[in-house]
């Protein structure tokens, strides 16, 4: 966990001065001044604490702060000011979200106090993060992994769109990467609240695609309602909407005002169902750049740089069911001896599906051996 501290101030004798007296206490990066700082945060940040001075020329640390908190919600804001009126310190609490708000001259034990106190807010407040997150990706990937039964083909999908959904949230600057896989995952969710197999048994094609139009809307309405999950459930409630306003829902929200997240999963799940038929990269990612307005054009950039520079994964041939395990890639589909899909192809196999095939193997015949592909960074030796 982060436990770096940042100092700013305008004025180089103050930050030599507290570095001096706190540096061994603390790990310490100082600034001299705003512009210096968000330097700082950029390229070693996240900080776990920020202390920074009120009264600073180009940038005061009030608009310094106010920036922090943007970036770096996380970070714990302190404020040193020399003027301690009432307005100052509402406006340090309202726009910069400081945590303590100490007068000048500050003695430095009081300010190792502080800063003390707001590295132990700083963890509190990841450790909390990382607990929740941590217990809902669980819980989400295991659902996802069992809901595999269901529909084998679907749900087996989406865990290769949150694997790449997830690489290209980092590659386009996404703050919420877990937020993308999340709602990659969920994404058919839907499905599970509709009779779309009913229908489609009824050869009413009309209401087939009526259905399978509503499915956006009934993931997101399921999950609305979870806390943590409201930011995943806008995602999947824009993930048919096209870049250029068309599919669903029917609404003003367009371009850039998508979330990205949904923007993603716009162009990884229509590049799954055309690459099941292509069965080539090159050739399924030409064709969705010849229809460019449903997609983000970064995002389909992107999508090539990721296709481009994947490393080879090794392929082994001849395993058998007792050899899986969690982290290995499907090469081949897993099916019954008369031919029924059980996990398809491009499936990364986790602890649920383990469980799957254990239970189906006592119950059917599956067809061995089968194809696989190693974990990254992992040999046939290992």
């Amino acid at each position: 966990m982060v436990t770096r501290i940042l100092l700013v101030d305008d004025e180089e004798n103050i930050l030599h001065g507290y570095h001096r007296v706190l540096r061994h206490a603390f790990e310490l990066d100082v600034a001299l001044g705003g512009a210096q700082a968000l330097q700082a945060m950029e390229r070693h940040g996240p900080y776990a604490v920020v202390v920074a001075d009120m009264r600073m020329p180009g940038m005061s640390g009030l608009e310094l702060l106010a920036e922090a908190s943007s970036r770096f919600p996380d970070t714990t804001r302190i404020m040193l000011t020399g003027n301690a009126d009432q307005k100052t310190a509402m406006d340090a609490v309202n726009r910069g979200q400081v945590f303590r708000f100490l007068t000048k001259p500050c003695p430095a034990e009081e300010l190792e106090l502080a800063i003390r106190a707001g590295l132990r807010q700083y963890q509190l407040v990841v450790a909390e993060k990382e607990l929740l997150e941590q217990t809902l990706t669980g819980a989400i990937t295991v659902l996802s992994e069992l809901l595999a039964s269901v529909d084998p083909v679907l749900f087996s999908r989406s865990q290769v769109v949150r694997e790449r959904g997830a690489r290209l949230a980092r590659m386009l600057g996404c703050e919420e990467v877990w937020a993308v896989e999340m709602a990659a995952l969920l994404a058919p969710i839907g499905r599970i609240a509709l009779p779309t197999r009913a229908v489609q048994a009824s050869g009413n094609r009309a209401l087939v695609d009526a259905l399978l139009a509503a499915v956006p809307e009934v993931g997101a309405r399921l999950l609305q309602p979870i806390p943590r999950l409201e930011g995943v459930a806008r995602i999947i409630r824009y993930q048919a909407k096209g870049y250029d306003g068309s599919g669903t829902p029917a609404d003003e929200v367009q371009g850039d005002a998508l979330p990205l997240g949904s923007r993603i999963l716009r162009v990884l799940w229509d590049f799954s169902e055309l690459d099941a038929s292509r069965r080539s990269h090159t050739v399924t990612l030409e064709e969705l750049r010849l229809r460019p307005k449903p997609y983000d054009p970064a995002v389909l950039e992107a999508l090539g740089d990721l296709l481009a520079f994947a490393p080879p994964i090794p392929l082994i041939q001849g395993c058998r069911l007792r050899d899986l395990r969690a982290g290995m890639t499907l090469a081949s589909d897993i099916q019954t001896e008369d031919g029924g899909l059980v996990l398809p192809t491009g499936l990364r196999l986790g602890p649920g599906h383990l469980e799957l095939l254990g239970s189906l193997a006592i119950l059917l015949e599956l067809r061995e051996p089968m194809s696989i592909l190693l974990p990254d960074g992992e040999s046939h030796e290992a």
